[in-house]
């Protein structure tokens, strides 16, 4: 990946040369970013430009020398990876797999879309409803793979992707490392959350932010892949907040809403016709499915709540309703009151918070169907 072939983010990109052309690359950075932003090619383009001995005039690897290709393909040997995974029929027999197990499916997501999202990977992986997680003999993999000499002698590079999946065993076990690192050795941390990161590692990382692309860097990208009008295009960008990787997500036939518009349909009218039995009888195929596909219903809930409430208030050229939910927008936004968008707003987040912290889904979603139904005439 070169520089040129990353999505938006110049300045950025600007920056990231110059540092390794004045000689000043930090041993451990940590690149922050939205889901589906582009922190992992922009990871790899930089890397392939720290190991490219024919670096072009204008701020960028060559991208056709041995160690830029073996770096795109993500084969070199001096790189490696670790990201969450859990067991699935992909992982073989192993009870604790690693991300070696999965090696040859995290490469092919990558070429067949580099933005891919965390639900992107847990469904490429098999993992699809459960959470994905960084474990200990992770971080002892991580420790053996960066003992070992540099095979092309040009520095070892470890990319994290998610450490904020990683347990606190597994982040103090690799604290020294990245404390006191080898010669040579450098860790690239890409994070959705910088927060849930332990503070001995976020303060010994260089802290790189990315910037969401721009509606007009996302359209064309969004037609030349999904087959969208420029217009369904700009709508779907706007919506995934210049995220490329969510906004291709929703754009196919894997998306949230593609998922849960009828559940959230069915629900809303059970909520408007009073039919308290028929409304938790809709919590059925949310319950069916696994604690992140329950996480992405509420979150889903929320942003259809929403634009439906910029409907009712008028603010139709911002509430960007996709295509496919335009019906449920148009019929629903004249019928709640604004009382009720704070209250489920409020409801929906928390039922998100409780399913995280494991509590039991079927409690979670009857409490969250009596709040909407208690707060219809709200």
């Amino acid at each position: 990946m070169q520089f040129k072939e990353v999505l938006g983010n110049g300045e950025l990109k600007g920056r990231l040369i110059r540092m390794v052309d004045s000689g000043r690359t930090g041993h451990s950075i940590m690149l922050v970013e939205r889901d589906g932003y582009g922190a992992l090619p922009l990871a790899l383009a930089l890397i392939q430009y720290m190991i490219c001995g024919n670096r072009l005039p204008g701020g960028d690897s060559c991208g056709v020398c041995p160690a830029c290709r073996k770096i795109a393909e993500m084969v070199h040997p001096d790189l490696h990876f670790a990201f969450p995974v859990n067991v699935s029929s992909k992982s073989g027999s192993s009870k604790k797999p690693l991300s070696s197990s999965f090696l040859q499916e995290w490469r092919q997501l990558y070429r067949d879309n580099p933005y891919f999202t965390e639900a992107d990977l847990y469904a490429r992986l098999g993992i699809d409803g459960k959470a994905g997680a960084i474990s200990v003999a992770e971080a002892r993999e991580i420790l053996d793979s960066l003992s070992l000499k540099s095979y092309e002698g040009k520095g070892k590079y470890m990319i994290i992707w998610l450490p904020e999946r990683m347990n606190a065993e597994a982040a103090n076990r690799l604290l020294k490392i990245v404390e006191e690192p080898m010669p040579d050795t450098y860790f690239f941390f890409i994070t959705h959350a910088p927060d849930r990161i332990i503070s001995t590692i976020r303060s010994r990382s260089q802290l790189v932010r990315l910037y969401p692309a721009q509606t007009e860097e996302l359209v064309p990208v969004l037609q030349a892949r999904s087959g969208l009008s420029a217009e369904e295009a700009a709508v779907y960008a706007r919506t995934a907040g210049g995220s490329l990787g969510l906004a291709l997500d929703m754009a196919g036939e894997g998306s949230a809403a593609a998922a849960w518009l009828q559940t959230a349909e069915n629900m809303l009218d059970a909520v408007v016709s009073g039919d308290l039995v028929r409304l938790l009888e809709g919590n059925e195929a949310v319950l069916a499915q696994g604690r992140e596909r329950q996480k992405e219903f509420c979150l889903y809930m929320e942003a259809l709540l929403r634009r439906m409430m910029l409907r009712r208030r008028g603010l139709d050229r911002i509430s960007d309703a996709l295509p496919q939910e335009a019906g449920a927008v148009e019929r629903f936004s004249s019928v709640f009151p604004d009382g009720f968008y704070e209250k489920a707003f409020k409801a929906l987040e928390e039922a998100r918070t409780m399913i995280e912290a494991n509590v039991n889904a079927k409690m979670v979603f009857c409490h969250l169907a009596n709040i909407l139904f208690a707060t219809k005439n709200f």
